[in-house]
């Protein structure tokens, strides 16, 4: 009966080998077809069949009010130090 324990594990120790190594050999045996791969096709502009659009300088913007709408970049300066908040008259 001493025997029984060891013989229990073996047994176990042998079939998660098998079914491991038949799962193992399944999976092998069903392999995913390797994925095609298409030459990537160059685009026509690349290529000098077509000429390249010429793109248009942006409009220059006029120069922005040093106040914007009558907000106080000082003020909020002041706002961020902790400073308080004086009237400005």
């Amino acid at each position: 009966m001493r025997i029984l324990p060891s013989l229990l594990g073996g047994v176990l120790v042998l079939a998660s080998t098998a079914v491991v190594a038949l799962v193992s050999a399944d999976r092998l045996s069903h392999l995913a077809p390797a994925p095609t791969v298409r030459a990537a096709r160059a685009e026509p502009s690349a290529t000098g069949s077509l000429p390249a659009p010429v793109k248009a300088a942006p409009a220059t913007k006029p120069a922005a009010p040093n106040i914007p709408n009558g907000f106080d970049t000082e003020r909020l300066h002041a706002l961020m130090r902790g400073d308080p908040i004086l009237p400005g008259r």
